[in-house]
């Protein structure tokens, strides 16, 4: 009798917690800035324009307000995010989530990384840096906003675009990306681990961004989505890409949260 008593007691506490998680997780104001670059003049990328218009079409779906910018140069790339963190640090609700998607190329110069946008010029060493974003950029305006729960994926590294060319590649640059901190309260992940590259993948999309797509609308919190998506990658691509990710996230956050209804069917003896 004492441990149907517990029993119960276990299960009460335990729904309401959860209801108590869920709310949370509902009560959240989301923003999603998908990035595409695909029409490089130096070798141009067969799928991340695919994976940008499907990644904004899910997060949509999921009711992410999302604003989509393919092809861009330098100067468009920076106005898109800058002007995506500044609507985000207006809007008045409290509890906000702002996720930035990047399929396209990306590479690591000196221990950090840039993601590369289009009209590259290539002069001269300077004028070729000075054409790259660096990704520690983000950052810069992730903190502008403590509060903000952050997600920055980055489905790079498919190759070095600039692997033969004599002014890009001088020596300082480096396969793949390097492991960065993250902000507080931001995760960023990546489709293949530090020094990695990426599967482009046969079909329309990436073989990063196509596991991420089959998971993302799943009741589950964003740790579990990655976990299955690396799970995924790695056995599709037999462990020669390994997503990885950074997380310093404070909260539970959920790009699906779950309906209060479902919570009973968490509970099972």
């Amino acid at each position: 009798m004492l441990s149907n008593q517990i029993r119960l007691l276990f299960c009460t506490c335990l729904i309401s917690l959860s209801l108590q998680t869920c709310a949370a997780a509902q009560d959240v104001k989301r923003f999603a800035l998908v990035i595409g670059n695909t029409n490089y003049r130096t070798a141009p990328l067969k799928n991340a324009g695919n994976d940008a218009n499907a990644m904004a079409q899910s997060l949509t779906a999921l009711g992410f307000q999302v604003s989509l910018f393919k092809d861009g140069n330098l100067s468009d790339l920076t106005s898109q995010v800058q002007r995506f963190y500044s609507q985000v640090q207006k809007d008045q609700y409290s509890n906000k989530l702002a996720l930035i998607y990047y399929a396209g190329h990306a590479i690591q110069v000196n221990h950090h990384n840039y993601i590369v946008p289009l009209a590259m010029k290539f002069d001269n060493y300077s004028e070729f840096m000075s054409g790259l974003y660096k990704v520690d950029s983000l950052f810069t305006e992730i903190n502008k906003s403590p509060d903000l729960q952050s997600i920055i994926i980055l489905d790079a590294c498919r190759n070095n675009p600039f692997e033969s060319n004599a002014v890009a590649n001088n020596g300082n640059m480096s396969q793949g990306l390097a492991p960065v901190k993250a902000p507080s309260n931001t995760m960023i992940a990546f489709a293949t681990a530090p020094g990695g590259v990426a599967a482009d993948g046969a079909d329309k999309n990436g073989v990063y961004t196509k596991h991420l797509l089959q998971h993302i609308a799943k009741q589950v919190r964003v740790e579990e989505v990655f976990k299955k998506v690396r799970s995924a990658v790695a056995k599709e691509t037999a462990n020669r890409q390994i997503p990885w990710e950074h997380s310093s996230l404070l909260n539970e956050v959920f790009f699906s949260p779950p309906k209060n209804r479902d919570i009973p069917d968490l509970i099972s003896f």
